[in-house]
Order: structure tokens, then C-alpha cells, then sequence
């Protein structure tokens, strides 16, 4: 069993946008906005907002659903280990150990040897990693294919609007 209010502030979640939605009969909204916050899949997403409908303090999570969609990918360049972890329909993101999403990498890489080292590196002198950390970015894929379409259709327009003005 897990509080609800400290489950919803582990995910940067607001209860009471989550009851405005239901107020307003948007409980699939409710639903959505609570599975693309968490990740905690579809049905343990609607088994907590039918809580917080409830005005439930605890929600009971099924862990039978819980990362059935999981993947670590690693890789190393110029000798330092990057570890990238994606949660169910989330965008992938790297992950270190001070992470709270360091326990799923855990779960999927086990006992890895690279796995222990990067772990016990990171732990014995974090500082070292920061500048990785402050250069972080998630680029989700195609996130630059709109920048060509909207670079496309503002050279369109600036043509049309010449032939126009010189008629």
C-alpha cells in the first residue's frame, strides 16, 4: 500500500488538478494525466484515480503490471558509462544511482559487473558526474521534423506574399 499524496508528490502531481478533472467528468483526462506523469501502466492509473475519486488516502498498486515495460540501454563513450532507462510509453532519459528510477536499472541489469563499478564510481565522488548531469536533455524522436515543416511553410508564405505584393 502507498500514500497517495506521496506517491502523486514523487511524480510532481497535483491532487487537486486530478479532482478538478474528475469534477469535470474528465476522468479519462484524470486517467491520462496520471499515466504519462508515472508510468505506473493503464490499470494502476485508473485504480488511482478511482482513489483519489474515492477520497482514499492509500492506493494499493498491482506489481504484477509494474514494469512490464522496462528497457536500460548503456554505452560508453571516451571511457564513461552512460546508463538510459525507459519506463513504459516515457521518454528515455539517463539515469544515475542518486536517481529514484535507479531501482528499475537495478532490477533489469542485476548484479552486472559495469553495472557495480559505475554504481560505486558515482556513489564515491558524485561531483564528478555533474557536468554530464547539467548537460542533460531528453530529445524525443522527431522532435526536430517540425522545425523543417515550420521552416517550410514560413519560406512558403514569405514567397506568396512577394508575388502578391507585386502585383
Amino acid at each position: 500500500m502507498k500514500d497517495i499524496d506521496a506517491l502523486l508528490q514523487e511524480h510532481n502531481l497535483d491532487r487537486q488538478e486530478i479532482e478538478e478533472l474528475l469534477q469535470q467528468n474528465e476522468k479519462i483526462n484524470a486517467i491520462k494525466l496520471v499515466f504519462d506523469k508515472t508510468g505506473l501502466g493503464l490499470k494502476n492509473s485508473k485504480d488511482l484515480v478511482e482513489a483519489i475519486q474515492s477520497k482514499e488516502t492509500h492506493f494499493d498498486e498491482d506489481n504484477s503490471l509494474t514494469n512490464s515495460n522496462v528497457s536500460v540501454k548503456t554505452f560508453s563513450k571516451h571511457g564513461q558509462l552512460t546508463v538510459k532507462l525507459k519506463l513504459n510509453n516515457q521518454p528515455e532519459k539517463i539515469v544515475f544511482p542518486s536517481d529514484p528510477d535507479w531501482a528499475e536499472v537495478k532490477k533489469v541489469m542485476g548484479d552486472k559487473p559495469e553495472i557495480i563499478a559505475y554504481e560505486k564510481e558515482y556513489l564515491e565522488n558524485p561531483t564528478k558526474f555533474q557536468s554530464q548531469k547539467n548537460t542533460l536533455f531528453i530529445e524525443e524522436e522527431g522532435s526536430g521534423k517540425w522545425k523543417v515543416v515550420l521552416l517550410a511553410a514560413i519560406f512558403t508564405i514569405f514567397i506568396i506574399y512577394l508575388i502578391y505584393s507585386n502585383s
